[in-house]
């Protein structure tokens, strides 16, 4: 006898909920975001920095989510904090950067990014997401995951 759809669903929702606890957080919150399960990756996200508070990946993944959710200071107070950790993350500084432009403060992404630019090494998708950024134009497509 199959279940009525909502029954389905949840049932479906609490299968997942149970392969994904097998897995650390990180994972899990990647998989979140990639299935465009913001708040679910955030979740994840904040166990794991449970863990490590100062995993400046983790910070710039969640950052990232925030980011997804319109949640702009909080994506900016994230990405600062991956920045306390490792000053010359490249992709903290493009969270950074993304969440002053939203926030209405073009000038200081502008400047975030070009900071970027002088720390990017040989990241061909992030260096040409900048230059795209400071032109003005669009930028190229985003990565699935975080």
């Amino acid at each position: 006898k199959s279940l009525p759809l909502l029954g389905r669903r949840r049932a479906e929702e609490g299968e997942r909920r149970g392969r994904m606890e097998a897995y650390p957080p990180v994972v899990c919150g990647n998989r979140c975001f990639m299935e465009k399960d913001f708040s679910a990756a955030i979740k994840h996200y904040t166990e794991a920095l449970e863990e490590d508070e100062d995993n400046a990946t983790i910070l710039c993944n969640r950052s990232c989510a925030y980011f997804e959710m319109e949640l702009y200071k909080t994506a900016l107070k994230d990405a600062d904090a991956a920045l306390a950790v490792e000053p010359d993350n490249v992709r903290a500084i493009d969270r950074k950067a993304l969440a002053l432009q939203s926030l209405g403060r073009r000038k200081d992404a502008q400047q975030q990014w070009m900071t970027a630019l002088l720390h990017v090494g040989g990241d061909l998708e992030v260096y040409m997401s900048i230059v795209a950024r400071l032109s003005g134009g669009p930028p190229p497509p985003r990565p699935s995951a975080p």
